[in-house]
């Protein structure tokens, strides 16, 4: 299924205790590997019935990658212990990489941790192959194989929709794109399964639709094999309606969280794939119309912004090398940064106002707080439980969302002024419920 391995020699007695850290770690993080994964195929599966549904679509393929991720976190969980077992396997690189950091001097000379840029596509190959570096075999995961190729295209569209750009935006999706996600995600955690057998407790049962016939519904990576999807990209906004985008946003995050909230789904629990996979939504729909209200600003009236300006709200990074030569760089901001800067330069440039939004009131405590819920979902880390999303939790960062667009209306009408129609709308009574 793609990995190239050593022949797997089966259990080997002298690693009985790599299987007791397994089945320890299984125990304590199984949500890790199965929740997402289990959330995906669900929304999968509802798709179709309702004639390709673009939200949950989008859906399916956030969870789809969130499960990638919290699979990613949870063997390096194992690996991590592995490393404790076999000192002699692993180097302090090898121990620094699946913690995520790395080390640096700071200004006053002292050696300290920081994060360490990570790709998806790099974790894919580094984490299992070093999980199978304590048990003397190899992993990989060649670049033109179904998983690599598939979860390259997910992954694509995964950025697409949580940070929309102009030149990166995701218009047309559906279950295809939705199924192949899920695909993806399945026939790569097989790959790794198959290179770690018996080393790799409950991925078996989860991965059980490996025995199942080609059908759409039930056969692991069958869903789109051999078959010729749409022929639907990844566009730019520049080839589409500013009001198209804009309204779409906005109504696919609407739907999303009508349909979360008025949702009976695990009614055992406080949360569910569906507050999930809304929240995600509705922080993606913020960026994407931050996003394109600046590009349509901009591209109406380029004379009213400065360099340094553009290149802010393009995420441009430009600078000297050392050998004299002008170079440039993508420069994403923080979800914070965007939030308050992106308003202040077009009120500035727009309206021809000075302005700030107010982060420090209990709407904008609200607004953060529900980002860090939304990382969190789609960002998970060994040992955490997966958060579960209240309803009241989802409720107060719609309300956060609305607040903030509401602000921006009111003291920033050139700029921001037809968000009103949106607000009235999600006000109504007819919006009271799903």
């Amino acid at each position: 299924m793609g990995s190239e391995r050593i022949k797997n020699p089966g259990r080997d007695p002298a690693a009985d205790d790599l299987l007791r850290i397994v089945y320890e770690e299984h125990v304590k993080n199984i949500e890790l590997a199965a929740i997402h994964l289990r959330d995906a195929r669900n929304i999968l599966y509802s798709i179709r019935e309702l004639g390709e549904n673009r939200a949950l679509s989008k859906a399916a393929i956030l969870l789809a990658t969130a499960a990638l991720e919290s699979n990613l976190a949870y063997l390096a969980g194992i690996a991590l212990r592995f490393a404790e077992a076999r000192p002699h396997r692993f180097s302090r690189t090898h121990v620094m990489y699946l913690r995520g950091v790395e080390e640096e001097i700071d200004d006053n000379g002292r050696l300290v941790e920081k994060r360490q840029k990570q790709t998806l596509v790099e974790r894919m190959q580094v984490v299992p192959s070093l999980l199978a570096r304590a048990l003397g075999r190899h992993y990989r995961l060649p670049a033109h194989s179904a998983p690599a190729k598939k979860m390259e295209r997910t992954i694509v569209r995964r950025d697409a929709i949580v940070h929309p750009k102009w030149d990166r935006y995701m218009a047309e999706v559906g279950w295809w794109e939705a199924a192949e996600a899920v695909d993806a995600v399945e026939l790569y955690l097989h790959s790794v399964e198959q290179c770690l057998n018996p080393y790799l407790i409950g991925y078996a049962p989860m991965l059980w639709t490996i025995k199942g016939p080609r059908k759409d519904d039930v056969g692991i990576g069958y869903r789109t094999l051999g078959k010729r999807g749409p022929t639907r990209s990844i566009s730019t906004m520049a080839d589409l309606r500013i009001a198209d985008i804009l309204v779409e946003e906005w109504f696919d995050s609407e739907f999303m969280t009508r349909l979360a909230l008025g949702h009976d789904s695990e009614p055992d629990s406080e949360g569910s794939m569906l507050t999930r996979a809304a929240i995600v939504l509705l922080y993606g729909m913020l960026d994407a119309q931050l996003a394109v209200i600046a590009q349509w600003r901009m591209h109406e009236n380029p004379s009213a912004f400065n360099q340094a300006e553009v290149l802010f709200l393009n995420e441009v990074a430009v600078g000297i090398g050392h050998d004299g030569e002008v170079w440039m760089d993508t420069d994403q901001h923080s979800f914070k940064k965007r939030v308050k800067a992106i308003p202040t330069v077009l009120a500035r440039c727009v309206d021809g106002k000075e302005y700030a939004i107010n982060l420090g009131s209990n709407s904008g405590r609200d607004l953060l707080r529900g980002h860090v819920l939304r990382g969190n979902v789609m960002h998970s880390s060994a040992g955490v439980p997966l958060p579960r999303v209240s309803k009241a939790e989802l409720s107060s960062s719609v309300q956060a969302v609305q607040a903030y667009f509401e602000d921006l209306a009111n003291s920033v009408p050139g700029a921001f002024g037809f968000m009103k129609v949106f607000l009235n709308d999600a006000a109504s009574p007819s919006a009271a419920k799903p």
